[in-house]
């Protein structure tokens, strides 16, 4: 009997995470070996040689934090981990076909009972073009579809501890970013922003330790936007570090709450009073 292959496509939110359980159950039926994958979306669109070289070190990252949460999660179960860097959809067809995979599960990310939630995403894409069967999982009851995790960038860039202001000062140019978490390894050492150099009469070579905030305002991944967008607001800050036990899980910013809240904002309702053209009556 040939080998049987499940692609299992996530994200690093607890309702992505939830669809491994689904593959380690098809995969105890049938016998398949599971090939976990994460599709890591590039800094830009251009290719300079830099940019490569920071995209190779996030996914990397995001492999051996893939990788240790396997470990947890499928203990029993024959299983790979696979990244890639592009756009998501095309990445998990094409791993399926390359693969031969006889089922594709993936999340739906389907937080409420509106069709564009689902519409236009990359489950949806994935289900248009895949060659071979896909299974969906809607999150479950115990998922919160509106915390942090579902919606923070994942390995962002960072800032090395021991790293100068000439350093930090071409990433703001380069990633139109204001702020930046320092890292000490893989914990959170400090922030670091536009305006704590603007403040200083710092040089190029000064040491970002030595202008970085290390009172560091943080989120975890099962924290509520509401509460994250809170806590902005409180500490006029543009975003926060997303921190998962002691590392570093990603970044959630002003921005990516005000897209998601733009989102399921009800439109406002139209006036029922009309004005009369011609006498200007109410």
């Amino acid at each position: 009997m040939a080998s049987r292959t499940i692609l299992n496509a996530v994200d690093f939110d607890e309702n992505s995470l939830a669809t491994l359980r689904t593959s380690a159950n098809l995969a105890a039926q049938t016998g398949a070996t599971v090939k976990v994958m994460h599709v890591l979306q590039p800094l830009s669109p251009t290719r300079t040689s830099r940019e490569l070289e920071e995209n190779l070190s996030r996914e990397q990252i995001l492999r051996e934090r893939l990788a240790s949460i396997c470990k947890e999660r499928m203990a029993g179960t024959s299983h790979e981990v696979l990244t890639r860097i592009g756009d998501p959809a095309i990445c998990i067809t094409r791993a399926a076909e390359e693969l031969r995979a006889d089922f594709i599960v993936i999340a739906t990310h389907s937080s409420r009972s509106m069709p564009r939630a689902f519409a236009g995403s990359v489950a949806e894409r994935v289900i248009r073009e895949s060659c071979c069967p896909v299974i969906t999982v809607r999150p479950t009851s115990s998922g919160d579809p509106d915390s942090v995790g579902v919606h923070m960038t994942a390995a962002p860039v960072t800032i090395p501890i021991d790293a100068t202001v000439a350093r930090v000062t071409r990433l703001i140019a380069e990633q139109h970013v204001r702020w930046f978490p320092v890292v000490e390894g893989a914990k959170v050492a400090g922030i670091i922003t536009d305006r704590d150099i603007g403040a200083s009469e710092a040089t190029a070579d000064t040491p970002v330790a030595a202008l970085m905030s290390r009172d560091v305002v943080s989120v975890s991944p099962t924290t509520s936007l509401q509460e994250a967008a809170r806590r902005l607001v409180e500490c006029e800050m543009e975003g926060l570090p997303v921190i998962e036990g002691s590392r570093l899980a990603g970044i959630i910013t002003r921005s990516d709450i005000l897209r998601v809240f733009s989102e399921i904002a009800p439109p406002r309702p139209r006036s029922t009073r009309m004005r009369s053209k011609k006498t200007g009556v109410v």
